[in-house]
């Protein structure tokens, strides 16, 4: 017998939050976090575009703030002494160190909390389940989609690695080529580049990501990001991570549900996953004390 079996409460059906308590949880500050930055880079998009490039203002471009222009630009950097290739900037590599900092510490977090892409896919998916609760016809055609769409199921586990060889592409397409090779099949470059009237593939990559996220939550993080894959690999050696306690859980998959990267939680000792983003739903939405708890203990790859 495990000494947690003696914790009180241990494997109990959680209370009910209730008035305040129920907004001041995890989900309502990742939101928010998300919410923010989103915010932001509307802002200095928005303002970038009006200001625009002949005015004596200098403003901050929307790339000055994104994290893949850091590990795209870096070779050339390391080697030329400090150049830059187009469209970066130094605070791309300064970006890009704090995200892989904060995988380091809390994995993928920052997929989870504060990526903006990661935001829109989510409230794509939010809008979809919305749309399913009211209307009968499209929940029952939804439906019909993925039940048709099973076969297909064992292909996620092959298709999660597509986007290691996207990274692979855009940092060595960039370190050979000197230009951002990924930019214009990117969809978050795709999205600001609306604003200005300028369509590339990248805009049908953004479409068949919105599309995606109606049927699969975080179609882009699952199996193409190049960012995501690069913060996973770090975030593996991260000391944090999920923990299932079997004896609490009652294997009910409320978790797997609610883990918007399809990862089966509810049969794992721990998730260590490179796939996790570090969301924290599944321990949110766990109904029993104490069955999935955030962890401190040694790196270990996979789960």
């Amino acid at each position: 017998m495990t000494t947690t079996a003696h914790i009180p409460n241990f494997g109990r059906i959680k209370p009910r939050r209730k008035g305040l308590a129920a907004w001041l949880t995890h989900h309502t500050f990742r939101r928010l976090a998300q919410l923010g930055v989103f915010l932001f880079i509307l802002f200095i998009a928005v303002q970038h575009l009006l200001v625009g490039e002949e005015s004596g203002t200098i403003t901050a471009s929307w790339e000055a703030y994104c994290p893949m222009g850091g590990l795209e630009t870096m070779y050339k950097y390391l080697t030329t002494g400090g150049s830059f290739v187009s469209h970066t900037h130094l605070s791309n590599i300064v970006i890009l160190a704090a995200a892989l900092a904060t995988a380091l510490l809390a994995r993928n977090a920052f997929c989870g909390w504060l990526c903006p892409l990661g935001f829109i896919q989510d409230m794509t998916s939010r809008f979809s389940t919305l749309v399913q609760k009211r209307v009968p016809a499209v929940r029952r055609a939804v439906k019909t989609l993925k039940t048709r769409g099973q076969r297909l199921a064992g292909l996620d586990r092959y298709l999660r690695f597509l986007k290691y060889g996207v990274l692979a592409w855009a940092v060595t397409g960039a370190a050979v080529y000197g230009f951002m090779v990924f930019r214009d099949y990117d969809p978050w470059a795709a999205l600001w580049n609306l604003l200005e009237l300028s369509i590339g593939p990248g805009v049908a990559v953004l479409a068949l990501t919105l599309i995606g996220s109606l049927f699969v939550e975080r179609p882009w993080c699952r199996y193409a990001c190049p960012l995501g894959a690069a913060t996973g690999l770090v975030g593996a050696l991260s000391p944090f991570y999920l923990k299932r306690e079997v004896e609490a859980c009652k294997a009910c998959a409320i978790c797997t549900k609610a883990c918007p990267m399809g990862l089966a939680v509810h049969t794992a000792t721990t998730i260590k996953s490179a796939d996790c983003i570090g969301c924290l739903e599944c321990v949110d939405e766990c109904p029993r004390e104490g069955a999935l708890e955030l962890k401190l203990g040694l790196p270990v790859f996979g789960h």
